[in-house]
């Protein structure tokens, strides 16, 4: 307690410099919580706003469907799959792909993405995804939810009908049918381009009763390797016939890996914003300590001429810095804390950013709020590396003032 005693009272003679410094340390390790806290969440976010819509947190496909997503390429009978999964997730999700022409009035225009699926995950209504422009939820039987740009086109509303012409399995098939919604997600390419149907019409038209392109199966981004592997084991022993020509199991990053990319190089440019952060910390201390040391010369003379030793000197300097580094950290704690306090229950609205409704990454689209979560890691590594870096920086200056000989720095004034 002695030395923490003499630490602080050396800190408060230069109370606005000991303020400034105190004050930038939190600051920066509250933005550094801040913002790690913000992309773990926010990539989390992303990740299954994808997986929902476009994948799963791991995939179960007809072979060879990944690498070319043609039609035919489905498993015609999902059940001695879906007995295989039984007890590995709580919830999965069965779909067909499907592209085509809408006709309408005499308008036709090509759409690239038709998902069946069952209601509500086609649309993640109320949340990330898609918000209802027009029409009723849910909806059953032989109806069509269209893409808000794609109604624009063809100048539909909700009780229109229009005329599909799919490319399905085993061959095109043509219906009218009528429009029970319109969906607006944000995003260009979804809206001019998306047709949803109910998952029982399309295996109905398809001749598919218990056919699929895809059953997704939903966990958690973290735990889909692992969940991959035991589902691969699971399904080894499937007749490949029971399975159409067999089936093969991706995890999220490998049915996505364009997204899968784009989030691990993002989350390494936070990497390197921390380490930016943690090199201006450490220039602006050793400055700090190198000023200090030379306005004290003649105090560490006269302390070196009564008998302290050069250790003891660079001990009491390094306590100081250790000190400060404790107070920062506390303050930086408190600050983070707060701001992800706030990211967690009331989150970043992209549109301040874009002044858009919704913000496209990686095919996804967020129409909500992003959020924060606590970096745990990151809060122990970085505090105890925010406090090592405050230490480590003062000791070459304590070092050379050690070295300094008590008769010259008794002249110095």
């Amino acid at each position: 307690m002695f030395w923490f005693r003499v630490a602080f009272a050396q800190l408060m003679r230069r109370r606005l410099r000991t303020a400034i410094l105190v004050l930038a340390l939190a600051l920066a390790w509250a933005v550094l919580l801040f913002f790690r806290g913000l992309a773990d969440e926010g990539y989390d976010q992303l990740a299954n706003l994808l997986v929902r819509t476009q994948s799963g947190h791991v995939v179960v496909m007809a072979k060879g469907y990944g690498a070319d997503p043609r039609p035919s390429a489905v498993i015609a009978d999902t059940t001695p799959v879906l007995a295989e999964l039984s007890g590995e997730v709580d919830r999965y999700e069965e779909r067909l792909f499907f592209t085509g022409i809408l006709k309408s009035a005499g308008q036709v225009v090509y759409f690239h993405r038709g998902i069946a699926a069952p209601w509500p995950s086609t649309f993640y209504h109320g949340d990330l995804l898609s918000k209802r422009r027009a029409g009723g939820f849910p909806f059953s039987g032989e109806q069509v939810v269209l893409g808000s740009l794609l109604a624009d086109t063809l100048g539909i509303e909700p009780g229109d009908r229009v005329v599909l012409q799919l490319s399905g399995p085993y061959g095109p098939v043509e219906k009218s049918v009528p429009v029970a919604a319109i969906l607006e997600t944000g995003d260009p390419a979804v809206d001019r381009g998306s047709v949803y149907l109910p998952l029982p019409v399309a295996r109905a038209w398809f001749g598919l009763p218990h056919g699929a392109h895809q059953i997704a199966l939903f966990s958690t981004p973290a735990g889909a390797d692992t969940l991959a592997r035991r589902i691969r084991a699971n399904l080894k022993g499937i007749n490949p016939s029971d399975a159409s020509a067999g089936v093969e199991v991706l995890t999220w990053r490998q049915n996505l890996p364009m997204a899968a990319q784009f989030i691990d190089y993002h989350s390494s440019s936070v990497w390197l914003f921390q380490f930016i952060i943690f090199f201006i910390i450490t220039i602006s201390l050793v400055d700090a300590f190198f000023m200090s040391m030379l306005e004290r010369r003649r105090e560490h003379g006269i302390l070196r001429a009564v008998g302290m030793r050069r250790g003891t000197l660079v001990r009491l300097v390094a306590t100081e810095s250790l000190l400060l580094g404790l107070i920062a950290g506390a303050l930086g704690l408190a600050l983070g804390s707060l701001a992800i306090l706030y990211g967690a229950t009331v989150g970043i609205d992209p549109s301040w950013f874009t002044g858009e409704s919704g913000i496209e990454v990686a095919g996804g689209v967020f129409s909500g709020r992003i959020h924060a979560r606590f970096p745990v890691s990151t809060a122990l590594w970085s505090g105890a590396a925010l406090l090592a870096l405050t230490v480590a920086s003062t000791l070459i200056p304590a070092f050379l003032a050690s070295r300094v000989p008590p008769v010259v720095a008794l002249r110095k004034r």
